[in-house]
């Protein structure tokens, strides 16, 4: 303030410049103070959540495994007692087990009859989810069905991180089965060395397989014709439509390196080190030798071609999911013998050193159906459905 001759009173303007300066210091400073607060308390915060995190997947690690062996004794209890209920009323139900040694550890298939599944609750499928579940048979006497799509296949040369050789760009498998193969590969690389594995067709669609048949037919139109002309060229080509390669989950391999005669002109079965590690190892990945003929892929293989139909020696491989890999490993049996298997024996349970792997059940019924209601219990942690083309959903429960 001051004061004029007059006695009056001025007051003297504030620089409004300076004033701007001083609140935009004091909200600097308050901003500074609130930051470097929200920092130490988001440090204090995260620092409790990884403990608590950290703490909280310790004891589910814990309470899993306890789980799982509380799970097992129920199902060991559940089965004893039923075995001794049918003894005491005179009833049998023939259940049956078999067992086999693998990678040194006791496989047990177990026939769990009637039984039904435990505390469980219900998914909804479409049957076009269903139909490239990995189960689904395409033979001779079992074609594909109308409804199927090719929806879905990926390209095996360019599709994930880990390539894959292969014959030509147009070769393609569903999900599943390419997930399996690369599973398999990495395997081979990182317990066996053996690389250059090279997939030389994967899924074929009816109309190409129409014309493989037609050329196989003309070839031999100068010695049969009409119907005889037909039923040999059965003899060399599947029918268009019961082709496996129609699947898409189904693949044929070998072995290749470039500039490396040795190694490319070797037999995929009988020479390479490749074709004996996947055909003895691929059960493990959810993948089957799909065709076993006579002495093929070696002499200690059963001849399933009065079963399978096909009686080429090709290296042909089929993704069907590890719990049914596991079963026809330990039961020596085709796909078409598997699905056999599961008609009459429609709940079974399987073992690893007497510890539950899997579940499978089959429920017949299939065809009339578009949407299905499916069981899984409560214990299973993962679940693989498919039709068998057969009349059947065939459910597979993963427990570990």
């Amino acid at each position: 303030m001051r004061t004029n001759s007059n006695k009056k009173v001025h007051k003297i303007k504030k620089d409004p410049y300076k004033l701007l300066q001083r609140t935009a210091l004091i909200l600097a400073i308050v901003v500074a103070a609130g930051a470097g607060l929200f920092y130490l308390c988001s440090v204090a915060v995260t620092r409790d959540y990884v403990k608590t995190r950290d703490r909280i997947e310790a004891e589910n690690a814990e309470g899993e495994v306890a789980f799982q062996a509380e799970m097992d004794a129920l199902r060991a209890q559940n089965h004893a007692y039923k075995q001794n209920a049918s003894q005491s009323t005179g009833v049998s139900e023939n259940l049956s087990s078999w067992e086999k040694e693998l990678d040194g550890k006791v496989w047990r298939v177990q026939d769990e009859g009637h039984a039904g599944l435990e505390n469980t609750s219900t998914i909804t499928m479409e049957r076009s989810q269903l139909i490239n579940g990995g189960l689904m048979l395409v033979n001779a006497w079992h074609a594909l069905p109308n409804d199927f799509s090719e929806e879905g296949l990926v390209a095996v040369g360019t599709t994930g991180d880990f390539k894959v050789q292969v014959h030509s760009g147009s070769v393609k498998l569903f999900q599943p089965a390419f997930d399996a193969l690369v599973e398999a590969l990495k395997a081979a690389k990182e317990e066996a060395g053996l690389e250059y594995f090279i997939v030389m067709e994967g899924y074929r669609s009816v109309d190409e397989q129409q014309d493989l048949f037609n050329s196989a037919m003309e070839k031999l139109s100068s010695r049969y014709s009409s119907e005889r002309l037909i039923a040999e060229t059965k003899k060399e080509v599947n029918y268009p439509g019961t082709s496996d390669y129609h699947t898409g989950m189904s693949f044929r391999m070998d072995v290749y390196q470039s500039g490396n005669k040795e190694l490319n002109n070797k037999k995929f079965q009988a020479e390479s080190a490749q074709g004996a590690w996947l055909t003895e190892n691929c059960w493990r990945y959810g993948i089957v030798f799909r065709f076993p003929a006579k002495d093929f892929p070696n002499s200690a293989w059963e001849d399933k071609s009065f079963k399978t139909g096909v009686s080429s020696k090709l290296n042909l491989y089929r993704y069907v999911g590890k719990a049914h890999a596991a079963v026809m490993k330990v039961m020596g049996f085709c796909l078409e013998e598997y699905i056999e298997f599961l008609m009459e024996h429609p709940h079974i349970c399987i073992y690893e050193d007497d510890a539950l792997v899997y579940e499978v059940v089959r429920i017949k019924g299939a065809d009339a159906n578009t949407t299905f209601a499916l069981p899984v219990p409560n214990p299973a942690v993962s679940y693989q459905a498919s039709l068998d083309n057969m009349d059947g959903v065939v459910m597979a429960y993963s427990y570990q």
